[in-house]
């Protein structure tokens, strides 16, 4: 679901992954201290501010919707099945119908993952479980929110819902040793909220993160669809997969569903499997013991399915993560 990555611009880019660039910000306030002028100084000071300030926290995102952006129009599509996937109209009607539904319905991903951590020439390991679930709806798009859009232009409002399990029984715990430190972590569940345009043509815009991912609307953009014997697998890359200054930053998804229920326009909320597979700096996750200066990094491997009803989300799911956020389904 997610697309292509517009780099970053240098001013951007984290100061807590570019030594480089904390080394020249040195020299240019040491030289300004020696030319004695104030102005350069307090210039280079509001610039560094800034740029700590644009140091990426998991967890300083949104959190919740407010009621009236869940309560939107939902969005359906006129062609429910028979798609053409080398028409990028047609293409990404399939794509979303794999991943969402072209009905207006909303849709549940409840998944499994696990968190490994990797290091350079040093050994790693298996550092967590996870239990998540992404809530999903598609809407028409407002106008007085997103501007003038290409007709047919969908918003998707995206949940996303973690809580963290103990990787030998795979059960919640709320305190864990990371056995790669060797610190103890308090461990905070994980929820924040998203909106990604999704237009006519394919592509996309990450509305709250335009750096990463920001189409031209009037561009054809389709996704892989790849048959598989009698199934279809969507390759669809993630917000962070395009090489650029948010490096290491990547994540990769994975859709299979079967091809008839895929092409067949009476069936409209089709069963689907899904992978993921993330990395990002583990100084990420605030409680994973790690600061900006460790290199250590934080891989995400995930399996997931699609259903409709919360009545459909497995029943561990329920108890371990709906239970304690119920505003998610």
């Amino acid at each position: 679901m997610r697309s292509e990555i517009a780099q970053n611009s240098p001013a951007e880019k984290p100061s807590g992954v570019d030594p480089l660039r904390r080394l020249i910000v040195g020299a240019l306030a040491g030289a300004a201290t020696l030319a004695g002028s104030a102005d350069v100084r307090a210039e280079i000071a509001k610039k560094k501010g800034a740029q700590e300030e644009e140091l990426f926290n998991a967890y300083n995102r949104t959190k919740q919707f407010t009621n009236s952006e869940l309560d939107g129009t939902p969005w359906k599509a006129g062609q429910l099945g028979n798609f053409d996937v080398n028409d990028p109209i047609e293409n990404r009607l399939a794509r979303l119908k794999m991943t969402n539904n072209l009905i207006g319905k909303r849709t549940y991903i409840p998944m499994l993952t696990r968190l490994v951590i990797g290091r350079d020439q040093l050994p790693g390991g298996v550092v967590l479980g996870a239990a998540g679930m992404f809530t999903w709806q598609l809407q028409e798009p407002d106008a007085a929110e997103f501007g003038e859009l290409p007709e047919g232009t969908a918003v998707m409002r995206s949940m996303f819902t973690a809580t963290y399990l103990n990787p030998e029984t795979m059960e919640p715990v709320k305190t864990l040793k990371n056995p790669v430190n060797g610190k103890m972590m308090a461990l905070e569940d994980y929820a924040f909220v998203e909106n990604f345009l999704t237009f006519p043509k394919g592509g996309s815009r990450f509305v709250e993160e335009r750096q990463f991912s920001d189409d031209d609307p009037d561009k054809p953009k389709m996704s892989l669809i790849k048959p598989w014997g009698d199934e279809l697998v969507l390759y669809a890359g993630g917000t962070y997969s395009k090489p650029g200054d948010h490096q290491p930053r990547f994540t990769e998804n994975m859709w299979r569903c079967k091809k008839a229920d895929v092409m067949d326009p009476n069936k409209t909320l089709i069963e689907m499997s899904y992978t993921c597979m993330g990395a990002n700096k583990s100084f990420e996750k605030p409680w994973m013991g790690y600061d900006t200066n460790d290199n250590d990094m934080l891989f995400s491997l995930a399996i997931g399915q699609k259903v409709h009803r919360p009545e459909d989300i497995p029943d561990f799911h329920k108890r371990v993560l709906v239970e304690n956020h119920p505003d998610r389904i």
